[in-house]
């Protein structure tokens, strides 16, 4: 049993809950959803304890700790689930944990506490994988999925005896230095156990707009009739949203039956070989920067000779707009409602589908080309 560590007078960890002991964390949480009747009324109010899932957020930078509470409790209200919030010092020599717990609770309209989920939060000291290995199965809700966030670059501390019960792994490739070295780790991972995870890399997932709208388009028929005479097709990304981009021109190439052609490519200037959709010779994907004062992290035009189709995030509500220029006719617009992403409705909307996730595996092979040029 590792040490209890002393605390740390740079932090403030209020914010986690009431400290409690490794060995105590279950019948404090016991404690926590007991009802109590309080004086001068005949009965409480009955709480529901609320869980369909584990869901555990795990980081090695300190820094962050008090920014990922806030976010577990934010993607508490939206998802039913054990909470863990797990912060790692993988640069001290000796191991040792710190455990608090707390519940996070949906107040109805008479302010009274309804559907309440728990949270167990844990500050680890050592670089030991065993460590946090037997703190996060020693702590789920056992015989429910397990969702696993890992923020930042997968150090050695994922290892086999951790990841292979792991039911969905989330990150954020956008984070990491080398992207292409990450993702072949996690594909050997997820390859080499009897129960391999599902990936979810944010990256990927914040282009759910985008993709419908893109397949809106397509789906006019005077549009998808004109897809053989598809030359060249732009995406502008923001500062930060590099491998969004990586992720779109991938979707888009397969969608077109497409296959990059790495030695005539370049990082901003891909060039694909089609021979699908009734086209032949080649398509150009251009990625540029997208300005600075444009709202948004992703746009992407087509052009299709005679017509032209842009899709970029409306820059007054959160809407995707559709403009379909066509030479000989007046422009078409369109409108998809698109809220603001922001890290807590990601995890909520992966949380809340099922499946495998198969779209994101099938196009890894051609991201990971892509990452090489």
């Amino acid at each position: 049993m590792p040490a209890i560590a002393p605390a740390t007078s740079d932090l403030t960890l209020g914010f986690l809950g009431e400290e409690v002991e490794l060995s105590g964390i279950e019948p404090s949480l016991r404690d926590l959803f007991s009802v109590k009747p309080e004086e001068g009324t005949a009965s409480p109010s009955g709480v529901a304890r609320a869980s369909l899932l584990n869901l555990a957020l795990y980081s090695e930078n300190r820094v962050d700790l008090e920014r990922d509470a806030a976010l577990l409790a934010d993607i508490t209200n939206e998802v039913a689930c054990r909470a863990l919030l797990i912060n790692a010092d993988t640069s001290s020599d000796a191991p040792s944990a710190r455990s608090w717990v707390q519940a996070h609770c949906q107040i109805d309209r008479n302010g009274q506490k309804t559907v309440c989920t728990e949270q167990i939060s844990f500050l680890l000291t050592g670089r030991s994988s065993s460590l946090l290995r037997n703190i996060v199965l020693a702590n789920l809700d056992s015989d429910l999925p397990l969702a696993f966030w890992w923020r930042g670059e997968f150090s050695d501390i994922f290892e086999e005896r951790l990841y292979s019960r792991i039911d969905r792994l989330l990150f954020d490739s956008e984070s990491w230095e080398s992207p292409r070295n990450q993702l072949l780790r996690l594909i050997e991972c997820q390859q080499g156990t009897a129960s391999p995870f599902v990936m979810h890399d944010f990256a990927y997932s914040r282009l759910t707009a985008v993709r419908h709208a893109v397949a809106d388009a397509f789906d006019r028929p005077h549009i998808k009739s004109a897809i053989p005479s598809l030359s060249t097709v732009e995406i502008r990304y923001a500062e930060g949203f590099r491998m969004c981009s990586l992720y779109l021109a991938a979707w888009v190439a397969a969608k077109l039956e497409a296959e990059v052609d790495t030695n005539s490519s370049t990082s901003d200037q891909i060039t694909c070989r089609r021979g699908g959709n009734g086209a032949s010779g080649a398509l150009l994907i251009r990625l540029v920067p997208l300005d600075s004062k444009r709202r948004g992290h992703i746009e992407i035009d087509f052009d299709l000779g005679e017509s032209r189709v842009e899709i970029s995030r409306c820059q007054t509500r959160d809407f995707m707009r559709t403009l379909i220029r066509h030479s000989k006719s007046s422009t078409e617009e369109d409108w998809r409602p698109a809220p603001q992403i922001d890290d807590v409705s990601l995890v909520a909307e992966i949380l809340h589908r099922v499946g495998r996730n198969r779209t994101h595996l099938q196009l890894l092979p051609t991201v990971l080309q892509l990452l090489t040029l």
